[in-house]
């Protein structure tokens, strides 16, 4: 039995196109044992608990303990490397998939000191740390964005994948999108664990824009802190709102989706672009490298999304209040999106390892 390990994750960003790439690899390979090493995040362990994959928990040290508490740092990182050397030891993987977040590193390194085959997907235009120190170690950095190889250290073997998505999203992209007659939906994203400022300033722009938001339906992903409010806010404006912590079946949201509001993660971007889905993006400020920022500028300097400032309720206002109302337009913007997607990405990344064992 061939085992494939999967390390990383910490967001939904990191661990969708880690799942699409073990649902594939279980096709192609069906008697694999597909192991994910991960952090403790409960947003982990609700995505992977929908996934039949064997899931172990790692306490790796988080890179922003380097500069607060290196020794710290120093401590963890020695401890989850041990641990992941006797796991790699146990597990006798074929390969090693680094999805992203803090917990990939001592995995990779780990795999690396074992001569496992180390293979990195890097979902954003600015890499992330992860992949900036682990990069050298690698056989190959499977990349969404050509531009990213600029920021990787010379020499490294990058290849231009795109961003694996799910197989039901993936779909979306052969499906035709004609205008649809009656009531629009108006899509929120905040990411996987929801978004608090693009919460507030949705329902600050429904305040001022309620007449208009009554021709359409909005459905909204809160996170679990925020859907209680936010429900009850809609609620009191009157507006036709379906609102939810999280939603399982996005394939089965985007498909009836005319325009969204989302944060600039890089897995979120891959999936409204299969499903040809104009946004306004609000990149989170704290993203690590501002690479929110520059995924959602990638995505407006081709024509499909919009950038505006988080917490700028008048830029969310001038963004957001014309594309409501001008049909011609979100179509353009779709028509770009579309444009945008990969929806071979999966197989794309699976090439990179699987013809080399033959599989």
């Amino acid at each position: 039995m061939d085992t494939f390990v999967f390390a990383g994750g910490g967001t939904g960003g990191h661990l969708f196109p880690a799942i699409a790439v073990a649902r594939r690899l279980r096709s192609r390979v069906p008697d694999a044992r597909i192991v994910f090493v991960g952090g403790s995040r409960p947003v982990e362990g609700d995505i992977l608990s929908r996934e039949l994959f064997e899931r172990r928990q790692l306490a790796a040290a988080a890179s922003t303990d380097l500069k607060r508490n290196p020794l710290r740092f120093a401590w963890r990182h020695w401890q989850a490397r041990r641990t992941a050397t006797a796991w790699l030891k146990e597990l006798q993987p074929r390969a090693v998939i680094g999805c992203g977040g803090y917990v990939s590193v001592p995995v990779a390194l780990a795999a690396n000191r074992a001569r496992v085959p180390v293979v990195l997907l890097e979902q954003n235009v600015i890499p992330g740390r992860a992949t900036s120190w682990l990069a050298r170690h690698a056989q190959t950095v499977c990349m969404s964005f050509e531009e990213t190889a600029q920021h990787l250290p010379r020499g490294v073997r990058t290849v231009v994948t795109g961003n694996p998505v799910r197989d039901e999203i993936a779909a979306l992209a052969t499906l035709p999108g004609p205008p649809r007659a009656g009531r629009r939906t108006l899509l929120i994203l905040g990411g996987s664990q929801g978004a608090a400022s693009i919460n507030e300033a949705i329902l600050l722009f429904a305040e001022r824009n309620r007449a208009q938001l009554a021709h359409w339906h909005i459905v909204h992903q809160t996170g679990p802190r925020d859907e209680a409010g936010v429900r009850e806010r809609y609620s009191r404006l009157s507006l036709n709102a379906e609102v939810a912590a999280f939603f399982v079946d996005m394939a089965g949201i985007y498909v009836r989706a005319d325009l969204a509001v989302s944060r600039a993660g890089a897995t979120s971007l891959a999936e409204l672009a299969c499903a040809g889905l104009p946004a306004v993006c609000v990149p989170y400020p704290g993203a690590v490298r501002d690479h929110q920022r520059h995924n959602a500028q990638w995505y407006e300097r081709r024509g499909a999304a919009v950038c505006v400032a988080d917490g700028e309720i008048d830029e969310l206002q001038s963004a957001l209040q014309p594309l409501l109302t001008d049909t011609a337009r979100r179509q353009q913007m779709a028509d770009c999106m579309r444009s945008c997607a990969l929806p071979s990405a999966t197989d794309r990344v699976l090439s990179e390892f699987l013809l080399d064992f033959r599989l």
